[in-house]
C-alpha cells in the first residue's frame, strides 16, 4: 500500500516545485501522479521485497501540455525510496535524454525538497577503450618506423593526430572518454577502432581497468537512485540477462517515456541478418587472425588440436555457403532480372525445406567453429594479467579484443542460421524471414534477414515479468481511442492500469483542421507529384511558417523540383542539412521575418519542437499508411489473416492514426500557439476509415470539404 511517508513526500514535493517555478497545478498532471503512485503502491511483495502480484504496470497516454516528466518523477522517486528500489527512466531520443539530465531532473532535485542522486547511463560503445587506443597508437608508431626505414610516406596523419589528441585529452583529465563530450565530431570509422564491445573487453583483467571510462561511469550508477537510459540500452541489458549495465530488473522501477517506440526497439534488437559475401570475408578474417596469432605468439599445447582443426571447419562452412548461394539465386536471380524485384519474403516466415536443412547444418557448423574460437578467447583472457598463462601477457592483451570481436560477429551469423533452421510453433506468432539482393556500386551480395513480427512475447518474458514495476507513457499510446494496438505490440496484460489523460490545450480555439476542396485521392508517379505540386502552391503562404510532411523521399524531392522557382527558393528539405541544422536555419529565417517552408518525412512528424511563430501551418500530403512491402508488417498481416482477422483495420488504420496524431501534434506546443493543419489526402473524408482517423485527432475546429 502507499505509505503515509511516500504520500506526504509526493504532495510536499509537488507543492514546492510548483511554488518555486510559479506554476499552477494541472488537473492532468495530478491525475498522472496519482495513477503512478497507486500502481507502484499496490505492488504486493514477499518478505524479501520481491514482487508477487501481476498488475504492476501503469500505462498512461498523456496529451501534449500535461507535464509528463514532472508527474512521473514526483510520483516515482518517493515510491522508489520507500520501497528501496532504483528508477530507470528510459527514452527513445537523445534530445529527451539530454533534457532530462540537463534540465528536468536537476530542477526536481533542486526545488522539490526530494533528496536523491541521479546519473546518465550509456552503452559501452559511447566510451573510449583506453587499451584499444593504446594499441592503435603503438601500431601507428611501428608503421611509422617501417615507413622511415623504406623512405615511404604515410597518408594516415589525420587519424594519428586524432588518436593522439584523444590520449592527451584523456590523460590530462580534460576529457572523460565519453564520445558525446568530445568537442569535435568523431567519424564512426575512426571511433570504432578505439571503443570496445563486451566481447572485446577483458574487464578487471585489463591493465587499464582502473582508468576505464566505461567502468568509471558505471560506478556512478551504483550510487544513483534515478538512472537515465534509452530503450536500446534497456533492451541490450535485458538480453544479457539484466543487471549487466543497469540495475537488476527485479530491483527496478522502469519509466518508459516516449513508450510507443518500445515495441519496435525490442523487435529490432532481436532481429538478425547475414550477408553471404560478408560472412565469407569474416571466415577469412578468423582464419588469418588465428594463423597470425600462432605465428607471432605460438600455439599453446592445450589448443593445438582445436587450432589444427579450424581450417577443416571453415572449409566446411564455405562449402555450405556456396550451396546456399546457388539455392538463393533460384529465388532471387531470374525473378529479380525479369521483374526488377530485389526482395523475396517467405510467406508466414516459412523457409523452404531445402534451405531450412542447409541453415540447420550451417548453424551446427557455426556452433563448432564458435567453440574453437571460444577456447582461444578463454585462453587469451586467462593470460591477461598473468605471467604464467598459455600466452604471454602482452600478446594476450593485444589479441584478446581482436579475436573477441570476430567471435561476436560469428555469434551473430549463427543466430541468423538458427532462425532459418527453426520452424515456428503452430500456436505462436511467426518470425518474418526474407532475402534481399544488394546490388550497387559498393557490393553485389545476397542478404538473409530474420525478425520477430511482434515484441509482445519478448517483452512479456524478458521485461514485464521480471521488473518490480513499470510506467509507460507517451502522447500517442492509443490508436482510434483504444489501447488494443499497444497491448498487442507490447505484451502488457489487460489486468494492468491503462489511462488516457486529455491535453489541457484549448484546441478548438487554438487550431483549425482543413481538408480543402482540391484535396485528391492518393496516387503514385509523376502525374500525382505534379498534381500535388500545383495544389500545394495554393496552400503555401509566405507569411506562415510551414511544415509539409511527405511519406516518400522521392515524392518530397519531386514536388520541390516541380514548384516554381520563387516558391522552391523558400523550401528546405530534411535532406539539405542535418536535422539540427535544418531546424536552426528555419528558426533564423523566421527570426529575420523571411519565408520558410520545411519539407520533411516521418522523422519530422515526431520529436521536433517549433513553438509560436516557428510553426503556424502543418500540411499533410497523404495519410501516413506504412509501406506495403515491409517484410515484417507483411508477415504480421498474413498471420492475422490466417486467424480470420482484418490486418488493415487492426494494424494499418491504427498505425496510420498514431502517425497522423503525431504529425498534427507538431502544431500546438504551448498554450498560446495557434495555427492550421491542412490535409491534402481526400481519403480522410471519402473513405469509411477516414472518420475513425478524424475522431482520433485533437478537437480542432474543422473545415471539411467532402
Amino acid at each position: 500500500m502507499l505509505s503515509s511517508e511516500a504520500k506526504g513526500a509526493i504532495q510536499t514535493g509537488y507543492s514546492k516545485i510548483l511554488e518555486v517555478n510559479k506554476l499552477n497545478p494541472r488537473r492532468g498532471q495530478k491525475q498522472m501522479i496519482a495513477a503512478i503512485a497507486r500502481t507502484i503502491g499496490n505492488v504486493q511483495c514477499d518478505d524479501e521485497g520481491n514482487r508477487t502480484s501481476d498488475n504492476h504496470i501503469c500505462v498512461i497516454e498523456a496529451g501534449t501540455g500535461t507535464g509528463k516528466t514532472l508527474a512521473y518523477l514526483i510520483a516515482a522517486i518517493p515510491m522508489a525510496e520507500d520501497l528501496n528500489k532504483k528508477i530507470i527512466v528510459s527514452t527513445a531520443t537523445v534530445a529527451l535524454q539530454e533534457q532530462l539530465i540537463v534540465k528536468d531532473i536537476p530542477d526536481v532535485k533542486k526545488n522539490s525538497g526530494l533528496n536523491f542522486k541521479y546519473a546518465l547511463a550509456k552503452g559501452r560503445g559511447r566510451y573510449l577503450c583506453v587499451h584499444k587506443l593504446d594499441q592503435e597508437l603503438k601500431d601507428q608508431r611501428m608503421q611509422d618506423a617501417a615507413m622511415d626505414m623504406f623512405g615511404l610516406i604515410d597518408t594516415s596523419d589525420d587519424q594519428k593526430v586524432l588518436y593522439q589528441q584523444l590520449l592527451d585529452g584523456f590523460t590530462s583529465a580534460n576529457w572523460d572518454g565519453d564520445r558525446d563530450n568530445w568537442s569535435d565530431q568523431i567519424e564512426q570509422e575512426d571511433w570504432s577502432r578505439v571503443t570496445a564491445t563486451h566481447r572485446e573487453c577483458s574487464n578487471r583483467r585489463c591493465p587499464h581497468f582502473n582508468a576505464c571510462p566505461f567502468f568509471t561511469a558505471r560506478k556512478s550508477l551504483e550510487d544513483a537512485d534515478v538512472i537515465v537510459a534509452n530503450h536500446d540500452l534497456v533492451m541490450a541489458d535485458i538480453s544479457l540477462g539484466g543487471g549487466a549495465v543497469l540495475p537488476e530488473p527485479s530491483n527496478s522501477i522502469y519509466v518508459f517515456d516516449e513508450g510507443h517506440h518500445l515495441p519496435d526497439k525490442a523487435i529490432s534488437h532481436f532481429a538478425s541478418q547475414v550477408k553471404l559475401h560478408q560472412e565469407e570475408n569474416l571466415l577469412k578474417q578468423i582464419s588469418k587472425a588465428v594463423d597470425t596469432l600462432g605465428k607471432q605468439c605460438g600455439t599453446p599445447v592445450g589448443l593445438l588440436q582445436v587450432v589444427t582443426s579450424m581450417p577443416e571447419h571453415i572449409g566446411h562452412i564455405n562449402g555450405q555457403l556456396s550451396y546456399v548461394r546457388h539455392l538463393l539465386m533460384d529465388f532471387m536471380g531470374e525473378q529479380a532480372e525479369a521483374e526488377g524485384i530485389s526482395q523475396h519474403r517467405f510467406r508466414m516466415g516459412k523457409v523452404p525445406e531445402g534451405l531450412q536443412e542447409l541453415a540447420g547444418e550451417l548453424n551446427k557448423a557455426h556452433n563448432s567453429l564458435y567453440g574453437i574460437v571460444d577456447k582461444i578467447v578463454d585462453a587469451l583472457k586467462a593470460s591477461i594479467g598473468k605471467d604464467d598463462g598459455e600466452y604471454k601477457q602482452s600478446d594476450a592483451e593485444r589479441w584478446f579484443p581482436i579475436i573477441g570481436m570476430l567471435q561476436a560477429r560469428l555469434e551473430g551469423a549463427g543466430m541468423l542460421w538458427l532462425s532459418f533452421a527453426q520452424a515456428d510453433f503452430a500456436d505462436s506468432t511467426p518470425v518474418a524471414r526474407w532475402l534481399e539482393r544488394i546490388n550497387n556500386e559498393y557490393e553485389d551480395d545476397i542478404g538473409l534477414y530474420s525478425s520477430p513480427i511482434l515484441a509482445s512475447e519478448l517483452l512479456a518474458k524478458n521485461l514485464w515479468s521480471r521488473c518490480f514495476s513499470a510506467v509507460v507513457t507517451s502522447a500517442t499510446l492509443t490508436a482510434l481511442g483504444q489501447f488494443d494496438r499497444f497491448r498487442m505490440k507490447s505484451g502488457v496484460a489487460r489486468k494492468n492500469h491503462f489511462e488516457i489523460i486529455e491535453s489541457p490545450f484549448d484546441y478548438p480555439n487554438l487550431g483549425e483542421l482543413v481538408v480543402p476542396k482540391n484535396a485528391i485521392e492518393a496516387g503514385h508517379g509523376d502525374e500525382y507529384s505534379q498534381s500535388i505540386s500545383e495544389i500545394l502552391q495554393e496552400h503555401l503562404d509566405e507569411n506562415e511558417s510551414t511544415l509539409v510532411l511527405f511519406t516518400s523521399r522521392r515524392m518530397m524531392n519531386d514536388v520541390k523540383y516541380k514548384l516554381p522557382y520563387d516558391v522552391a527558393d523558400h523550401v528546405m528539405t530534411q535532406d539539405d542539412y542535418s536535422k539540427q541544422e535544418v531546424i536552426k536555419k528555419h528558426k533564423e529565417k523566421i527570426d529575420n521575418q523571411l519565408p520558410s517552408f520545411l519539407f520533411g518525412l516521418a522523422s519530422f512528424a515526431e520529436g521536433i519542437d517549433l513553438p509560436g511563430d516557428y510553426l503556424q501551418h502543418v500540411v499533410i500530403i497523404r495519410l501516413p499508411f506504412s509501406v506495403p512491402d515491409d517484410p515484417v508488417d507483411s508477415t504480421l498481416a498474413e498471420w492475422l489473416e490466417s486467424k480470420g482477422r482484418n490486418p488493415f483495420m487492426e494494424i494499418s488504420v491504427p498505425d496510420a492514426s498514431v502517425r497522423l496524431i503525431q504529425a498534427c501534434g507538431r502544431l500546438i506546443r504551448t498554450e498560446t500557439d495557434t495555427g492550421k493543419i491542412t490535409i491534402l489526402d481526400k481519403r480522410i473524408v471519402s473513405k469509411r476509415y477516414g472518420s475513425m482517423l478524424l475522431n482520433g485527432l485533437p478537437n480542432f475546429s474543422r473545415q471539411l470539404h467532402v
